[in-house]
């Protein structure tokens, strides 16, 4: 029972403070306006006092201690005689309903914050609750193709609606109260030429080792999946997620946009210092690159591009010539070729999916960040470009990722087995 009222009194203590927080500009600005009055009314009664009265209010400052005395009751006796004109005697009753309100304005504007920071408490804990509910709404779904169970892609908002009773205006606060969701339309990877339909869905992303940028996950791998534009690029971030946990390798991951209205990709890093998340991202990609290492960096390929590109899938690991390195981003050139053409024909004798190297897309540059950690020269690193058809649409997706997880370990990582985990197979809720 001490305890419960121990937490109760703790509680109404941080709400009083919340409710200060909410009322401090509005009381300081009530301050400024009753402290500018004060003065105003303090010079216009040394106006016409200092003619009645020059032995009394021989200078405006008497009269300025005067107004300020009449609120506090003058218990020094600085305030003199008092005003004997009727200018005087009106503003002394203004200075004295100055007095009410200098008490009455602070207490109301503490009042109307400590309502605020109540609503807010009630609302806080709503949002716990539809963060929950909202978990729910990603309940695992079994693949058919491969009998896993994992997390949808996407939910659809009238999905949530329905099934977790949560109206729009409820999901559109939870999406951005929880750190683990975020909004989409799918739209974005379609080209225009399929006459795309605005479609707005929640994405749900994990979170399973958090950092400032997103996520990080080491699992002790030479291989490590980087997604570096999840934010901005429609499923990419659950592609490379599932991979990663499918191969067992590493997972990296950009989830969180500094500046949603100029969305940022750190696969081209203009500066490693621009911002603290950007840097503990390249600190993290660092540690889990290496000599004798593979980073593989998962992008989509542009919605618009899909109808011109014959390919799904796009390897990208040359280097621009005017850098004068080695002509790739791979140190082991024969052994990326064989990764290449295994994923290759996979992809093509099983789902009817195409693969190229480099045709359309252009070299890497020096501000490539592969290049940044020293892919070519001290490590192995190339990008997969995957189209939005596969990514976003192809219901598939599962069997892909497992199959070519499966074979980026068994040309990088020979050294362990690849294994088929329980957890693959569990009911659950998210990620």
């Amino acid at each position: 029972m001490n305890t419960s009222n121990s937490i109760k009194r703790s509680n109404s203590f941080v709400l009083f403070g919340r409710a200060l927080k909410n009322a401090r500009k509005d009381f300081w600005v009530s301050v400024q306006v009753l402290l500018v009055a004060t003065v105003v009314l303090a010079i216009l009664f040394y106006i016409v006092e200092h003619t009645a009265q020059p032995g009394e209010y021989s200078n405006p400052w008497q009269a300025f201690v005067w107004a300020i005395t009449r609120y506090i009751g003058d218990p020094g006796k600085f305030a003199g005689a008092g005003p004997v004109t009727l200018t005087g005697r009106y503003i002394d009753t203004l200075i004295g309903i100055i007095k009410i309100l200098i008490f009455a304005v602070p207490a109301g504007l503490v009042a109307n914050g400590f309502k605020k920071a109540m609503d807010d408490e009630k609302r806080r804990i709503q949002l716990e609750t539809f963060t929950d509910r909202m978990h729910k709404a990603f309940c695992r779904k079994q693949c058919r193709h491969t009998l896993y169970k994992v997390v949808p892609r996407f939910v659809s908002i009238v999905d949530v609606q329905a099934k977790q009773g949560m109206d729009t205006k409820d999901i559109l606060d939870t999406v951005a109260y929880a750190k683990d969701f975020r909004l989409r339309n799918l739209a974005t990877s379609q080209n225009i030429v399929e006459h795309p339909q605005d479609r707005l869905v929640v994405e749900h992303f994990s979170l399973e080792s958090p950092t400032s940028y997103g996520c990080c996950i080491d699992r002790g791998s030479n291989v490590t999946i980087a997604s570096t534009s999840s934010p901005s690029e429609a499923g990419i971030g659950n592609f490379a997620y599932y991979l990663a946990q499918f191969g067992g390798f590493n997972y990296i991951s950009k989830e969180f946009e500094q500046n949603p209205d100029s969305p940022t990709s750190y696969y081209v890093v203009q500066d490693e210092g621009a911002e603290p998340q950007l840097a503990d991202f390249m600190a993290d990609l660092r540690r889990l690159s290496g000599k004798g290492k593979w980073t593989i960096f998962l992008l989509s390929a542009s919605g618009a591009e899909e109808p011109v590109y014959p390919t799904q899938f796009h390897f990208v690991h040359k280097v621009q010539e005017k850098l004068g390195k080695q002509p790739t981003t791979t140190l082991h050139e024969e052994t990326f070729q064989t990764l290449y053409q295994e994923l290759g024909t996979m992809l093509s004798d099983d789902f009817s999916l195409q693969a190229d190297q480099d045709q359309y897309h252009k070299p890497v540059g020096k501000k490539n960040v592969g290049v940044r950690i020293g892919a070519g020269e001290t490590t192995d690193a190339f990008a997969l470009r995957i189209a939005f058809s596969v990514t976003v649409w192809d219901d598939r997706c599962t069997a892909i990722q497992r199959k070519m997880a499966e074979i980026i370990h068994r040309n990088l990582e020979p050294q362990k087995p690849f294994e088929e985990k329980k957890e693959w197979k569990e009911n659950g809720n998210g990620f």
